[in-house]
């Protein structure tokens, strides 16, 4: 039940933006949403139903659908917010599409390459609803480098983020009021609590995790990081950057020197040792030492 009003809520969303700045009428909604099967089974979408979508949409992803009464024409009120911000819907919205063309064109089934997810995905759509909900969860953890499950009890679920094909919910630990990042697929048992929470209003998950390469988010500060590439590494940098902070300091013919202003965490160090001579280091000099240190521990492996 909850992963069809999911669906219903994206397809719909997914339907008004993609009608761009001009919206949508409703019965031009309807038409859409009576030859979508899959959803509608052939059936009328009902006016009051939508306007309960639409509320619900607000509330659980905070996007505002709205009407020119002029027109009678809907359309999303920030699109532009949307396409910078809220990531985890336009990934949500995107990963519907494909699912719906691949399911209209059962003949490309084997022609498209899809980058598998570990389980945690049914996971994502109880948190989701949760935190619509406002509601606390009790749940069973297991670690990775832990052989026992860990209990949690009444944890307020401030958000979900994606890094490297896994699902993390950021969850508030009631009794120290701290925040914890947790994998999906860690997670053994989740048992929807009846307990509500506040949420904060002036919270932001691109804000939690500002600075941060991926989910890590420990004492290491904001360090202004300067990488020099190769001009072959440069290309990809250039069409899909390894952080929004990232800038182009010079371009020469044989190498590209950028910085970003981000917190040199293991996730980032990793990325960085992952491109192996195509880049180097050059600032600061506390996290040049760390990937020097890294190499010499290679050297000996392969020695």
């Amino acid at each position: 039940m909850i992963v069809d009003k999911i669906k219903r809520y994206v397809w719909l969303l997914d339907t008004i933006y993609r009608a761009g700045e001009t919206g949508i009428t409703f019965d031009e909604i309807n038409e859409k949403w009576q030859r979508y099967d899959l959803l509608s089974e052939g059936e009328r979408y009902p006016k009051r139903t939508f306007e309960q979508h639409k509320e619900e949409i607000q509330e659980t992803f905070n996007v505002v659908i709205c009407c020119d009464r002029k027109t009678n024409r809907y359309y999303i009120n920030d699109r532009e917010e949307l396409r910078n911000q809220n990531l985890v819907l336009l990934w949500l919205i995107n990963t519907f599409n494909l699912n719906n063309i691949i399911g209209q064109s059962k003949s490309l089934k084997n022609r498209i390459g899809l980058e598998d997810i570990p389980a945690g995905q049914d996971a994502l759509i109880d948190i989701i609803d949760l935190m619509n909900n406002s509601c606390t969860f009790d749940m069973e953890y297991q670690k990775f480098y832990s052989e026992e499950k860990t209990l949690y009890h009444n944890m307020e679920p401030y958000g979900v983020q994606i890094f490297q094909r896994r699902w993390y919910v950021l969850a508030r630990n009631p009794e120290n009021g701290t925040l914890h990042t947790f994998a999906l697929d860690r997670i053994t048992c989740l048992k929807k609590n009846d307990v509500k929470f506040k949420m904060p209003s002036d919270f932001s998950i691109t804000d939690f995790f500002n600075g941060c390469y991926g989910i890590i988010k420990d004492e290491t500060p904001i360090q202004r990081v300067i990488l020099k590439s190769n001009h072959f590494q440069a290309q990809y940098l250039k069409t899909l950057p390894l952080h929004h902070s990232q800038k182009i300091v010079s371009d020469d013919t044989d190498y590209t020197v950028f910085s970003y202003y981000i917190c040199p965490t293991l996730d980032f160090k990793q990325k960085v040792l992952s491109y192996m001579s195509n880049i180097e280091v050059l600032e600061p000099a506390s996290f040049r030492l760390d990937i020097q240190n890294e190499i010499e521990k290679m050297r000996k492996i392969y020695k």
